[in-house]
């Protein structure tokens, strides 16, 4: 997850983030490799710390890489 990544280069250790997060070290590293999805709390508790970082999280920065996907005009929801 690139919000983790974000985390990181703000400073935060692993074990900031997962203290942060209220998980354990190993779970916000599989955050990271997209082995294990947060829950519903977990995402939220990645905002606001994200936020009192001062740091801006966008809806791709909670998706696994896409391959070879582009967004087309028209495809949007209307």
């Amino acid at each position: 997850m690139l919000a983790i990544t974000k985390l990181r280069r703000s400073g935060l250790s692993t074990k900031q983030i997962a203290d942060g997060l209220g998980v354990e070290q190993h779970t916000v590293r599989a955050y990271e490799r997209f082995d294990r999805f947060p829950t519903q709390r977990t995402y939220l508790c990645v905002v606001e710390l994200a936020e009192s970082r001062r740091i801006t999280l966008l809806a791709r920065d909670f998706l696994p890489p896409a391959r070879n996907a582009q967004c087309e005009p028209g495809e949007g929801g209307r």
